[in-house]
């Protein structure tokens, strides 16, 4: 099926490109996988297109993104947005959103490797929500929320949407700081422990080989 030709969607991360794949799945309902995307500099933009697949339905659809500058080595794990700008792809509902999510996910898991990315990703959320909020805004600005859909949620859970309850949530949760270095060390944990048992698997194949060896011989 040919890829849907779609307008330029301007993020700060291929993070958030990731949120808005997420937020803005097939029409069938089911989730997106890429297949292939590649960089193009020749413009004041970075240009990323990636065409994704539907895991359900099959279906191919081409998301055309923007970046101001290409991911570097030294960014941040995972991160989405290093500067002061609301986004541009995603409105203040749908950063809620994505932010109950992934802390309602966190009880799920078991990975520790898993938690700690999870809450990195539910503060990363509400910081993003957060900065839809003026100086002085309590509620949320029209400018927050891009839909009908959004202003129906804002209006029906109008405390989840106060300033001061996302500044609230935060205060709870650990530090960016903190959650970096955290899900840094369980990252490096986690593929130590892979290679690790890489090479018990190794070693006991080589090690059965050798006492079939000894046997015949």
């Amino acid at each position: 099926m040919p890829a849907d030709a779609d307008p330029t969607i301007h993020v700060h991360s291929v993070q958030e490109e990731y949120f808005y794949m997420m937020v803005h799945p097939c029409p069938c309902g089911g989730p997106w996988h890429s297949e292939s995307q590649e960089m193009d500099e020749t413009g004041a933009k970075v240009l990323h297109p990636v065409t994704a697949r539907c895991f359900k339905c099959g279906k191919q659809r081409t998301f055309h993104f923007a970046l101001d500058e290409r991911p570097g080595p030294a960014d941040p794990i995972r991160a989405v947005n290093p500067t002061d700008e609301a986004s541009r792809a995603l409105d203040l509902a749908e950063w809620l959103d994505l932010a109950q999510f992934y802390l309602a996910r966190i009880e799920r898991l078991t990975e520790a490797v898993e938690k700690a990315q999870s809450l990195l990703d539910a503060r990363q959320c509400l910081e993003e929500a957060r900065k839809f909020f003026g100086p002085g805004d309590v509620a949320p600005p029209e400018s927050a929320l891009w839909s009908d859909a959004s202003r129906r949620k804002a209006r029906k859970q109008a405390e989840a949407f106060r300033r001061s309850t996302i500044e609230s949530m935060l205060e709870r949760l650990p530090s960016m700081d903190r959650l970096r270095q955290v899900d840094s060390m369980e990252q490096k944990t986690f593929k130590r422990a892979v290679r690790d048992r890489a090479r018990e698997r190794v070693g006991r194949k080589w090690w059965q080989f050798w006492k079939l060896f000894r046997r015949k011989s």
